[in-house]
């Protein structure tokens, strides 16, 4: 009995010496490749619909104009390139930019030219608003393996972001014979943000692997026709992870 103890003791103290030193050699691969290189299809939560009103003179009265729209989910291409100055620290810098299309809703309150305070309600379509997106990230990165090996990663980042912002704006033109038009404006605007993120990857070699990642980006868009407009929000794809 006492043989059979010794045993497995000796075969678990191997077993444990081995993990270790894999361990060690996962770390040693890493400690030589400490530039890395994320490449990801992602994709970016719907942002709030999009408002806008006014008002205009006509016939001696006052005509009064809104649009909505709701852009639609953007399939984002994502990258990020970064430098691990520790085994578990590292920075990093990260772009993701993409692009949704939507129709949008108009409606105006147009007043008559033969008859005082009676105004007609026209609705129309502005199709093709075209959004674009772009976050440049800047990132401190934290990395936690989740196996004993060290195949699997877990890294946690953050930091500062900038967003730029295209979108197409319906507008609702009305001449002076009371017709209406529909006229599409690309607005633009840029903000300053903080963004957070998960990422976890599973490596098939010292060099190559894949992974996943949770982003959420906070900043806000002041364009000519809206203020505080939420950019950003939920990001989430998976793809390539790349060590040099």
């Amino acid at each position: 009995m006492k043989t059979m103890c010794g045993r497995f003791m000796i075969a678990g103290l191997a077993l444990a010496c081995a993990s270790q030193a894999s361990a060690q050699a996962a770390a040693a691969a890493r400690a030589e490749r400490p530039v890395f290189l994320d490449l990801n299809a992602a994709f970016e939560a719907p942002p709030k619909s999009l408002e806008t009103s006014g008002t205009f003179p006509l016939f001696g009265e006052t005509g009064a104009a809104a649009t909505r729209q709701q852009p639609g989910a953007s399939v984002l291409a994502d990258a990020r390139i970064g430098y691990r100055v520790s085994p578990q620290f590292g920075v990093a810098f990260g772009f993701a930019g993409g692009r949704s299309e939507t129709i949008g809703k108009t409606a105006a309150s147009v007043p008559s030219a033969i008859r005082f305070a009676s105004p007609s309600l026209v609705t129309l379509d502005a199709p093709g608003l075209k959004r674009r997106e772009a976050g440049y990230h800047i990132q401190a990165v934290w990395f936690l393996p989740v196996s004993g090996s060290g195949d699997t990663a877990l890294a946690l980042s953050g930091g500062p972001s900038l967003i730029r912002l295209r979108q197409g704006v319906p507008r609702v033109a009305i001449d002076s014979a009371g017709q209406t038009s529909i006229t599409v404006a690309n607005e633009t605007g840029a903000a300053k943000g903080v963004h957070a993120g998960v990422d976890l990857a599973r490596a098939f070699s010292d060099r190559f692997g894949v992974g996943v990642f949770v982003r959420y980006v906070a900043a806000s868009v002041d364009r000519p026709s809206a203020a505080d407009v939420k950019v950003g929000g939920v990001q989430a794809g998976g793809g390539l992870r790349i060590r040099f």
